[in-house]
Order: structure tokens, then sequence, then C-alpha cells
């Protein structure tokens, strides 16, 4: 089969990305509205969320790969490919730093920022492979945590794998496993589609669609500052209701949220409703009880996990 011919910049991906960066920003403001107490919808449990959550990150990482591919087959330019990396990885460094002052209990320490930029050095080996060869690994990297996890990756060091059997406490986690799979994908669904000479690939969504594809053009910059111009903005509507902004800032752990959360990940592990009910309540209230939210961070050190271990021993029993 001829190899298509490298094409040039395709609108469609700059609309795509920039409709994927809106949908993120739209969830992003949800989590806001829930943190400062506007609306109280199940972010956690409920299925539909967990859904939106999967399909707006999955179809990021996804254009990831397809960029990636429309960089290899422009050329492989490899400043500009140097600029990118170095622009996402500080990006990254930078959440994580802004999020370990901001929340220190939930801070940032693999998201989607640094899935990208590990994706866009591990992508190189990938992008040579057939089609059907990145599709098939794209799906046993995203089925591969689901069917078989190891204490062995529980360690703070090896969470950014995302095949240990706890989930960190953070506000934004994209471990290797399963989210390299989408940008395999990815690869796969350029591939397939420039062979079939991009169809659809001058689609610019009109005037309707100018702004988003400047928002796609400009992704790492608008989703940097998306998330302060969202918080800043909810600080000023409630304080024109009345609230007090410091309170706002610093509502405490979350107990409903963080009930939620064991009973989804206990009754996913195979526990009984009603077991895992009591199970995580009981871990709530004894977290609550001795202070011991900093025990949940990964770097918690030694003694705190220890009590923490010890009173999930108590639960159990």
């Amino acid at each position: 089969m001829p190899t298509p011919a490298p094409p040039g910049r395709l609108p469609v991906i700059d609309l795509l990305r920039g409709l994927a960066l809106l949908a993120m920003a739209l969830y992003h403001l949800s989590w806001d509205l829930r943190f400062f107490g506007f609306v109280d919808w199940d972010l956690v449990g409920g299925t539909g969320w967990i859904a939106a959550r999967y399909l707006i990150a999955g179809s990021f990482l996804a254009l990831v790969g397809v960029g990636l591919v429309l960089w290899h087959m422009q050329g492989r330019d490899w400043r500009r490919w140097a600029i990118r990396l170095n622009k996402v990885a500080a990006g990254a460094v930078a959440v994580t730093v802004a999020t370990w002052f901001a929340i220190p209990d939930e801070f940032i320490f693999f998201g989607i920022l640094h899935s990208i930029a590990v994706a866009s050095v591990l992508g190189l080996l990938f992008l040579r492979l057939r089609p059907a060869v990145n599709f098939a690994l794209g799906l046993a990297v995203i089925a591969l945590p689901i069917l078989w996890r190891s204490p062995l990756f529980d360690h703070a060091w090896l969470l950014w794998t995302g095949l240990g059997t706890q989930t960190p406490h953070s506000n934004d986690y994209e471990p290797l496993f399963p989210w390299f799979g989408p940008v395999l994908l990815g690869f796969a669904a350029a591939r397939w589609w420039l062979r079939a000479r991009a169809p659809g690939g001058t689609i610019d969504g009109g005037a309707l669609g100018r702004p988003l594809r400047w928002v796609g053009r400009h992704s790492l910059a608008v989703y940097l500052i998306h998330q302060p111009v969202l918080i800043g903005l909810l600080l000023l509507v409630g304080m024109a209701l009345g609230r007090d902004p410091h309170a706002m800032l610093s509502p405490g752990p979350d107990q409903a949220k963080e009930l939620i959360d064991c009973q989804v990940q206990c009754e996913q592990r195979g526990g009984g409703m009603e077991q895992c009910h009591a199970y995580c309540s009981c871990m709530v209230d004894g977290v609550q009880a001795q202070s011991l939210w900093p025990a949940l961070r990964p770097d918690a050190t030694r003694e705190l996990k220890d009590r923490l271990l010890g009173l999930a021993a108590s639960c159990s029993r």
C-alpha cells in the first residue's frame, strides 16, 4: 500500500482538541461547584460522571497519539518535539507544586500533563508499528490493571504505573496503565485515517468552531489557566452570596466523598454492599477521629502508614 503524503495542519484536529478541552473544563467546573458546596452531585460514584471522566481523559490522550503520528509523518521535527515536551513537563511540575501547597492531602503527582509527557517519550518506541499492533497493544494496556494488580506497585515511587492495589488520593490521577492505552489507540486510528486520505480533515466548524480551534492550538496554556479562572469566578460568586472565601478554600476533608470512594473500591474488589459500607464507615470515622488524613498521601511516613494499617485491620474485624 502506498505511503500517504505528509499532511499539513488539519483543522479538524484543532477542533477536536478544543472540544475535548472544553469538555474537560466543564467537568472541572462541576468538581469546583461540588468542592465549594454549590451542588451535591455524586461525581465520585455516579455512573454518568465516571463515564464522562474516562471519555474526556481518553479522548484527550488519544488526540496526543494522533498528534504524534502527524508529527512523525511531517518529518519528525525534533526541535518542535523537544520544545513541546519541555512545555508539557514544566506545566506538569507547576501543577504538582501548586496543588502541593493548595491541597496537600490530594495533590496531583501524576495527572494528565504528567501522562502526556511520559507518552510523548514512550510513544516514540511504538510509532513505526502497524496500526493493528498498536490497536491490540492499546487494548492490552487498558485491560491489564483491570485483570492484574500487585502490592509490589503500591510503593510511592511506583504509583505512576497504575498497577498497585491501592488508589492514591489525588485530584487528578492518570497513571501509565491504563492511560497509555488511548495514546496507542490514537496511533492506530491516525494511521488508518491517513491511509484513507484523512476524510473530514478540513472540517473546521465554521465561525462557531473558530474559538474552539484557537483553544485547540493553545491547549496547554488554556489547560493551565482554566482552573484558576474558574476558582476565582466561583469565589466571587460565593462572596456575592455572603460566603467567607477563606472557609470556601479550606472546607476540610469531605467525609461523604471519602466514604463513597472507599465503598466503590471495596465493591469493585468483590466485597458485599453491607460489608463494604460497614468497613468504610469504620475507616472514615477512624481516620477522622485519629487525624490520619495525611496517611493517605503517597509520601506519608511509615509511622502514619502503620497506624492506618492498624485501623484497617481493626475495621476488617
